[in-house]
């Protein structure tokens, strides 16, 4: 094997260990804020009584699942080299803040009130609602960028 092949070899185990990192940050931010705000996740859709408002709720359940378990998995599965993974990237780092748009959405037809506040009032919620979506999102233009330059 010559010292380049040796070098690139290298850079490809260096990203697959920062991927792997980035998995476990992620699945870390996400679980810290659920168990520290368990008010916020733990819900039961069906409480509401109007059915618009009860899927919105549903989508929620289901994104802030997705954003905790699905963002990490499939950051494990591309480290490992599953191109099929990035697929999936985008949609489980944008499930969770597009439902907490639509039930925001819901809310403000619904009532006539919004509680965008809750950004102001937990700063970190900016962090798991709009900060990790982007970096991700950064994270997965960036990966395909790298396989269409490698030609994968």
């Amino acid at each position: 094997m010559d010292a380049h092949t040796e070098q690139v070899n290298e850079i490809r185990a260096a990203h697959m260990f920062h991927l792997r990192g980035t998995a476990v940050m992620v699945f870390v931010i996400y679980w810290a804020v659920i168990f520290t705000y368990t008010e916020f996740f733990w819900f039961q859709p069906w409480e509401s009584s109007e059915v618009v408002r009860q899927i919105s709720l549903w989508l929620c359940l289901i994104g802030w699942i997705i954003a905790s378990i699905g963002t990490p998995l499939a950051l494990f599965a591309i480290s490992a080299g599953s191109k099929r993974a990035l697929n999936f990237l985008p949609i489980t780092a944008l499930w969770w803040p597009a439902s907490v748009l639509i039930s925001q959405v819901v809310v403000y037809t619904e009532t006539g009130e919004s509680y965008l506040g809750y950004l102001f009032v937990y700063p970190i919620f900016i962090l798991t609602d709009i900060a990790l979506p982007i970096f991700l999102l950064i994270k997965w233009s960036r990966i395909k960028e790298y396989l269409v330059l490698q030609g994968d």
